[in-house]
């Protein structure tokens, strides 16, 4: 029953990872004070140059402008900043975990190969129970290669 929950746990574990790491990396590379600021400061500029007419006022609109331009910059090399550091982190932390989640997997489908998952199912699957007994051979019993592929299935399903 421990071989049972463990590939249910590390299976779902797997199919989560993905979501987990992207709402925590989120939570955690937010738009940082200064960058909301630059922000708030670009859109009263841009009001400001709502209001100036270019023909009239010519070198104010351009030198406002170019204060735009120069905000516009600094908030995007701030954006592509922060979302280079999460994407790396991302990456990294997902591959991580999913190379532990696959070496347990592995693990426990190697050494726990002969051993039945769960037993007495002779009577729900009967036409296919030396199938879902392989490589163990006890007829009625569901062998862990089977059980990573119902709950890899599942799992999958279920995130959809």
């Amino acid at each position: 029953m421990f071989t049972f929950w463990m590939v249910a746990l590390f299976m779902l574990i797997g199919s989560l990872l993905p979501n987990i790491v992207k709402w925590s990396t989120d939570f955690i590379f937010k738009v940082t004070d200064e960058e909301k600021r630059i922000r708030e400061e670009f859109k009263e500029l841009r009001k400001e140059l709502a209001g100036i007419s270019a023909v009239d006022e010519f070198a104010h609109y351009a030198r406002t402008q170019r204060k735009m331009n120069k905000l516009d910059e600094q908030i995007q090399a701030l954006g592509q900043s922060r979302m280079d550091d999460r994407e790396s982190i991302k990456w990294k932390f997902t591959k991580t975990i999913q190379i532990i989640n696959g070496a347990v997997l592995v693990y426990l489908a190697v050494t726990q190969r002969y051993e039945p998952v769960l037993t007495g199912l002779s009577d729900w699957f009967w036409p296919l129970n030396i199938v879902l007994s392989y490589p163990t051979g006890i007829e009625g019993a569901l062998s862990i290669v089977f059980w990573l592929f119902i709950c890899n299935n599942a799992c999958r399903a279920l995130i959809k």
